[in-house]
């Protein structure tokens, strides 16, 4: 039976792109009734797909729109029209959240911002997710992730290869992890909520994110921690990737120098290798480029599969090198349901990769697909009491839009 904690939360997404609606999929995953704002012309990610070579026909199949905004419900409204901001106060009366990704200036010009709504509406749980934070001469900047999570953090130049380029960093990436930090601030905050009946402002920046993510070299970095590296001298020689027999690559992942790496010399039939330079972690690390080239000359003698019996049977962390493609079929995965088969409008199937937290269970809440623009535009105003008159007559004047 699948587990939703939040099953009576209503949430307001007013978000585009992908980290803003990946937070609020999270949301309705886990049971709550999330109700996705656009304009008519619609969340401009509706057509990213098509930049990443998939299809990208939202009454069909939209895999990349589907999995940030599937199980939600689709509303479309012109907020720039008092009526349409009237039908969004009405939503914001009875929900719990309103979550948004939009830039803080266009939600003041929209008497949206905090301050507007908690005098209006104290209960509500205001939630923000933005480039760089509230405060500082980048307030205001465009923050997408590939700027704000990884070029400005850091990530994006030293984690690549040293003397090389920055790396082209995963589209979404950053966006995701972000996602999932505010769904956990909002679900803090429905606590408060639920304790005393009063909501609260909630923010995270993709910059925040990034940095939190680079915590531990934010630390050693100012004490001489140099970035980016190379393979040939890593932070350790047993932490690091090693090229296999047959091209593929392992990474090897040894924290406990002094505990494992005797066991990967027997590995290896190396007992040589316990001597003065290699034994301790601040030795090895010094030796780092010498041992790394013998590594190489070991690991090169054998294929992936072998090395990956070899290390297992030591109970050597270690881990093959995928590409994410690999990812598609890795039994590990699919049997956890960190991805699984879905099936689009038009009756394709597809391997979508789902929300990560699970509760009690593995059951995957696949309610419904990414909502058309306005597709339940006519019953969410029912809901707040619209009869068929009022509809017609928003209809007609182009505040809401209806698809069928």
């Amino acid at each position: 039976m699948i587990n939703k904690p939040l099953e009576g939360v209503k949430v307001i997404d007013l978000t585009y792109f992908v980290a803003g609606p990946g937070t609020a999929r999270i949301l309705a995953d886990w049971g709550a009734d999330v109700i996705k704002v656009e304009p008519s012309f619609g969340d401009p990610a509706r057509k990213t797909g098509a930049t990443m070579s998939m299809p990208a026909i939202c009454e069909e199949s939209n895999m990349f729109y589907s999995t940030y905004n599937m199980n939600k419900r689709g509303l479309c409204l012109d907020l720039k029209n008092p009526k349409g901001l009237k039908i969004m106060d009405d939503l914001l009366k009875e929900a719990n959240v309103l979550v948004t990704s939009y830039r803080t200036g266009a939600l003041k010009r929209l008497n949206l911002d905090y301050d507007t709504l908690k005098e209006k509406h104290p209960h509500l749980i205001w939630a923000q997710i933005n480039g760089f934070g509230d405060l500082g001469p980048a307030k205001d900047n465009p923050g997408f992730d590939t700027v704000a999570f990884w070029a400005r953090s850091g990530v994006m130049i030293d984690t690549a290869e040293k003397d090389t380029s920055p790396i082209n960093p995963l589209i979404g990436f950053g966006d995701s992890s972000t996602a999932c930090s505010l769904a956990g601030g909002i679900s803090a905050a429905l606590y408060h909520q639920l304790k005393t009946g009063m909501g609260q402002k909630v923010m995270v920046s993709l910059f925040a994110q990034a940095i939190w993510g680079a915590s531990s070299e934010i630390a050693s970095t100012q004490f001489g921690d140099e970035y980016p590296k190379s393979r040939k001298n890593a932070i350790a020689p047993d932490i690091n990737s090693y090229k296999c027999k047959d091209g593929n690559w392992i990474f090897l992942s040894i924290l406990e120098h002094e505990r494992y790496f005797p066991i990967l010399c027997e590995v290896f039939g190396r007992p040589d290798l316990l001597n003065e330079k290699f034994t301790t972690t601040i030795d090895a690390k010094k030796n780092a480029p010498e041992l790394i080239e013998i590594l190489d000359g070991e690991f090169i003698k054998y294929t992936r599969p072998e090395i990956l019996d070899m290390l297992t049977k030591a109970d050597i962390a270690h881990e093959r090198v995928q590409h994410i493609k690999e990812v598609l079929t890795d039994a590990q995965a699919i049997e956890n349901n960190y991805i699984h088969e879905f099936t689009t409008r038009n009756g394709e199937k597809t391997m979508m990769a789902m929300t990560p937290i699970k509760f009690g269970n593995i059951e995957v809440n696949i309610i419904s697909d990414a909502p058309l623009i306005g597709e339940h535009s006519d019953e969410i105003l029912r809901e707040l009491g619209y009869d068929d008159k009022l509809i017609e007559k928003l209809l007609d004047e182009k505040v809401i839009v209806i698809t069928k």
